[in-house]
């Protein structure tokens, strides 16, 4: 087995498999990694590895959002702790500030963008937004700025802000990971990731059309 001289052996085993299926996660995609390469990566021999700590694909990724989560709903409380200070709860810009802020705070012994990378593939794939269900009471700070959000904005109905916010974090991720020459250095990233988190506040804000009107009257119909 190829010795992999970023794993630390004196990691316990099951910290190594979170950490090492997020970055291939976020490299690969969630369809483009197998189980064989997360244990090669943590430096384990055990090619069942992932099977004996966490069952499956669904026991690991949920791991690993358990294990970022509370991380994550930190350095939001004090983003929004300082939001809060400033009187600016009701501005949508501040609130989308509070959220997507944490995520490229958030980085790994490398100072690699670990989580915000696979946190992005579990979005992009058809399944892997259901990982997040079952998950929404681990996360009450983010449940709470939702809230706020939807107060700031009475014109959206709650169900289509969601998928909206949705779609923007994909968006926001992307403009993070998939930057083209001369954006892609690092001396940009700061005024970029202000750019992205402008569109979102655009995007989030934008009045609803009459045809989405329309397709969210029949929606709410048909659930009755």
């Amino acid at each position: 087995m190829p010795h992999n001289p970023q794993v630390r052996a004196d990691t316990p085993v099951a910290d190594r498999l979170i950490d090492a299926a997020e970055a291939l996660y976020g490299r690969h995609g969630l369809e483009g990694v197998s189980l064989r390469q997360i244990s090669i990566a943590a430096g384990t021999g055990n090619n069942y590895a992932v099977q004996y700590h966490f069952g499956d694909i669904a026991g690991l990724i949920r791991a690993i959002l358990m294990k970022r989560i509370p991380e994550i709903e930190l350095k939001m409380a004090r983003i929004l702790a300082k939001t809060k200070a400033q009187g600016r709860l009701a501005e949508t810009r501040a609130l989308v500030e509070v959220l997507f802020r944490p995520l490229f705070e958030q980085v790994n012994s490398r100072g690699e963008r670990a989580h915000a990378r696979f946190v992005l593939a579990l979005l992009s794939s058809t399944e892997g937004a259901q990982h997040f269900i079952g998950l929404l009471d681990q996360m009450p700070i983010a449940d709470h700025v939702f809230d706020l959000l939807n107060a700031a904005n009475p014109d959206i109905p709650p169900r289509f802000l969601r998928e909206r916010q949705r779609l923007m974090t994909i968006m926001v991720l992307t403009s993070v990971f998939n930057r083209h020459a001369p954006y892609n250095e690092d001396e940009f990233d700061a005024a970029l990731i202000d750019n992205a988190l402008d569109m979102a506040n655009a995007a989030l804000t934008a009045p609803i059309g009459d045809g989405v009107r329309d397709m969210l009257r029949r929606t709410s119909s048909k659930r009755r």
